[in-house]
């Protein structure tokens, strides 16, 4: 199929520059805690840049420890720190959707929320689009419902695939309005279709984002988490029918699915972290990938070297960052180039 002039292009297309959103909320990232996190985020952007250029959000009494700006202007590409205001660090979620009209890049902003107002303050986070669209000189386009950049995934062949507790979850949007909010994906992110899968992870504060549960690889081939362990083993075995099924509709029988096993679950303070291999990103010539357990991420680190053996594949510890609930992809926000 040709591919329509307006579209939102999928995560291995080539990309332009990698945004975060840097460490700083003093609840969240207070102690120890916040040390690894930020000690995280160097090592992160230190991976990142060394494969396309790196847009680092940071408060405005933000300073770059000499150490890493020395180990920073070393690397091929640059890591630029902007002042601009967040809340947190979730940037996938409130970041700007970057779609392709023609030659030309064009920014789309849902309204974000903090998942259902789980997790105030949002007002600096769901301004960020905005904010970003004018640093750019982009056109800026909104769609007037609730939703999260993790909450769904492109195939850069006009289909998408989200989970339907994102859509309609409790202070999220209106089961009546789901045509209407259909529609609105639909039209401004360039997609004919969107599968809505039943679930999302046990343990995910977001209400289910499908970047933990399932991911393109191709257009037409998909990774989905797998578990036989946990509370997640027949939500996965369910969304696993459902992609299959909706695959089956639109490319018939030249489709893939291949599985990954989730990290064995940890609970912390009686809740169970929503860890799993889905949560890599892409990069330019690369792949990022989070590691939690020694076994099952060399099950990964395979998977991924065989799935793109001409992509480097790198793993990063992200045992500290998923006590806050998400991981690389959470954290990051691709810009189509």
């Amino acid at each position: 199929m040709k591919k329509n002039l307006f579209h939102s292009p999928a995560e291995w297309e080539k990309q332009a520059a990698t945004w975060l959103s840097f460490p700083h909320h003093k609840k969240n990232w207070a102690g120890e805690l916040g040390e690894k996190a930020r000690q995280f985020y160097f090592d992160l952007i230190l991976k990142i840049v060394k494969f396309q250029p790196a847009n680092i959000l940071v408060p405005k009494n933000f300073q770059l420890p000499e150490i890493i700006q020395a180990k920073l202007a070393k690397q091929p590409y640059p890591a630029t720190f902007l002042k601009i205001s967040t809340n947190d660090i979730w940037i996938r979620d409130y970041g700007p959707f970057f779609v392709k009209r023609g030659n030309a890049t064009e920014i789309v902003k849902t309204e974000f929320n903090a998942w259902g107002e789980k997790f105030p303050p949002w007002d600096k986070d769901n301004l960020v689009p905005n904010k970003i669209a004018n640093r750019l000189k982009m056109p800026l386009a909104t769609i007037p419902y609730i939703f999260e950049g993790g909450a769904i995934e492109f195939n850069g062949d006009g289909l998408a695939i989200t989970s339907l507790p994102c859509l309609f979850g409790e202070k999220r949007n209106q089961k009546k309005d789901s045509a209407k909010i259909r529609r609105a994906l639909k039209k401004s992110l360039g997609l004919r279709d969107i599968l809505a899968v039943p679930y999302g992870l046990v343990g995910d504060h977001t209400d289910g984002h499908i970047d933990n549960v399932a991911r393109f690889v191709k257009k037409n081939h998909i990774v989905i988490a797998k578990d036989e362990n946990s509370k997640n083993a027949n939500i996965l075995n369910e969304i696993y029918f459902c992609i299959e099924l909706w695959l089956k509709k639109h490319y018939g029988d030249n489709y893939k699915i291949d599985t990954l096993p989730l990290p064995p679950q940890q609970e912390v303070n009686g809740e169970i972290l929503p860890a799993s291999y889905m949560n890599f990103i892409f990069v330019n010539n690369g792949l990022i990938y989070p590691k939690y357990h020694k076994k099952t991420d060399l099950i990964a680190q395979e998977f991924f070297e065989k799935t793109f053996p001409e992509r480097k594949v790198i793993g990063i510890n992200a045992k500290d960052i998923i006590r806050e609930g998400g991981s690389l992809h959470c954290l990051t926000k691709h810009q189509s180039a």
